[in-house]
């Protein structure tokens, strides 16, 4: 194909992309949800189809190509062909930053279709009312991309409903940049929704301290009576028995100079386009909910209220006769001289010229909360909800399927654990209050999380039957000081199941007869 018709047909294709629109609220319907969950699946193969494409026809790096181009190559040159030269230069330097940005544009949407997916089969249960066979997660694929929706039994009598268990927030998927479009959401945002983007990446961006990938060497070798000098790199799994692997290859004389370890540090979310894609959906609806309650919010926190509407309406006012003024040089000071004389008429400028201090105040206040706000809502939502989805899934599910957080590490150490550090009591009721989040107050969420790694650990290999919502709950439980019927209705469990993973975890490892008891004793001595 060629590569102009290329570039036009996945141009064109996240244009179809873009105009297609998901409404969360209507996720409910069976109908819907099949006709929504296929087309995203249908998108994502024709994004894959498109990405392998290119990355076989060199897009992954098309700059490399432009070393044969160029002056340097060309020896002694006149100055018209050297004028050739640039241009023919310039226009493959246009060529490939178009192959650059459209695979950008592909691995953005690949990455924004894994979330929607994700948190589309987190959303629901589909249960068969024949067999009363239930369908969850990535299970749900194997009904829906069916022809006709049918469960394995063949019988079509299928019904959806909410699956109160997962994690997922279906509000964000009209914010994800589905079409690649990440640069035009990025460029959408405010001021304080940019400092809240770049501070949530950066906490996904938190990368693993320490796991060895590759161990290089120089080593020396006695050949023919000659010491030979080599270069040798050993893969992770030999590399910490890197002398043995050495001597069974090339004897026991061999000799060491030179060793270094290569480490690989693996973030949270280790895919960029995946931690661009999610801040950017979180961020937004934060924005969205914000920008519709702030004004709210202020009425139960500033005396001023009045004050403060003149002032807004005075800068309103200000704007506009700042628009209607042609070939303003500086208009930043114009609008300071008119916003002090409207002010000034309002009784809101004292004898030395400066805002009154009750106004002063009352705006400094303002913007405090706001900053706060923007900057705290989106953080903890994608905190609590990464924190969530780790207590409540196994290590292996989250090992082998995306889930809601493509990308996303199957655990954590102590340092990548330090993001989730304890939220902030204010957003937290707001939380609560304006987004109706079931989220409550608490302390310690690393420890929290830290203790459900290591029960993970040691249950590992036994086969122990668990139910992983309720055990995520009694995690919390054991670690928290929070009631148990809280616990309960925070991760939608009932206080028979969360009872009976507390008595699991308090009974583990602990040996169940006198005999066994006195065994585990003598191994001990």
């Amino acid at each position: 194909m060629n590569e102009s018709v290329l570039i036009g047909d996945a141009e064109k294709f996240l244009d179809e992309i873009k105009r297609s629109k998901i409404y969360a609220e209507k996720i409910v319907d069976f109908k819907y949800f099949n006709q929504i969950y296929k087309l995203l699946k249908i998108n994502l193969d024709k994004l894959h189809e498109f990405k392998d494409l290119m990355e076989l026809k060199g897009y992954k790096a098309p700059y490399r190509s432009l070393a044969r181009f160029g002056a340097s190559n060309v020896g002694e040159i006149m100055v018209e062909d050297l004028q050739d030269v640039t241009r023919h230069n310039q226009y493959f330097r246009m060529k490939a930053a178009a192959k650059k940005n459209i695979l950008d544009r592909i691995n953005s949407s690949i990455s924004s279709h894994k979330i929607a997916i994700g948190h589309l089969e987190e959303s629901v249960l589909i249960t068969c009312e024949t067999c009363h066979k239930k369908y969850k997660g990535h299970e749900i694929s194997s009904v829906i991309m069916s022809n006709t929706p049918a469960c394995e039994c063949g019988s079509v009598n299928l019904s959806l409903k909410k699956n109160v268990n997962g994690v997922y927030r279906l509000a964000i998927l009209k914010y994800l940049p589905l079409s690649g479009d990440y640069m035009v959401k990025m460029s959408d945002l405010s001021f304080l929704g940019r400092d809240a983007y770049k501070k949530i990446v950066n906490i996904l961006k938190h990368e693993k301290r320490g796991a060895v990938k590759t161990v290089s060497l120089v080593i020396k070798v006695l050949e023919d009576g000659r010491w030979i000098r080599k270069r040798v790199s050993l893969d992770a799994e030999k590399g910490d028995n890197y002398e043995k692997e050495l001597q069974k290859k090339y004897g026991s004389n061999v000799r060491i100079e030179f060793l270094q370890f290569h480490r690989k540090k693996p973030s949270i979310i280790n895919d960029k386009h995946t931690r661009t894609s999610l801040s950017l959906a979180y961020v937004k609806l934060a924005e969205d909910v914000l920008e519709k309650n702030f004004k709210q919010i202020m009425n139960k926190h500033l005396n001023h209220l009045d004050k403060i509407d003149i002032y807004d309406q005075a800068k309103k006012t200000v704007q506009e006769l700042v628009k209607k003024e042609e070939s303003v040089d500086d208009p930043g000071s114009l609008k300071k001289v008119h916003l002090r004389t409207i002010l000034k008429e309002k009784g809101l400028i004292d004898e030395k010229d400066d805002i009154i201090p009750e106004l002063k105040a009352e705006l400094e206040k303002r913007k405090k909360f706001k900053n706060k706000l923007f900057t705290e809502v989106p953080k903890t939502l994608i905190l609590w909800d990464i924190g969530k989805y780790y207590l409540t899934t196994s290590y292996d599910r989250r090992s082998k399927y995306s889930g809601p957080f493509p990308y996303l590490r199957p655990n954590l150490d102590r340092y990548q654990m330090q993001a989730f550090d304890d939220f902030d009591k204010f957003t937290i009721k707001f939380l609560e209050k304006y987004m109706q989040e079931n989220i409550i107050i608490f302390n310690n969420f690393r420890d929290i999380l830290a203790e459900k790694f290591k029960m993970e650990k040691k249950t590992k290999g036994i086969h122990l039957r668990a139910n992983p919502t309720a055990f995520g709950a009694a995690v919390f439980k054991f670690k928290t000081d929070i009631d148990t019927e809280t616990v309960s209705n925070l991760f939608q469990v009932t206080k028979k199941d969360l009872l009976a993973e507390l008595k699991i975890m308090d009974t583990f490892g602990k040996p169940k007869s006198k005999r066994a008891e006195k065994f585990l004793e003598i191994i001990k001595k």
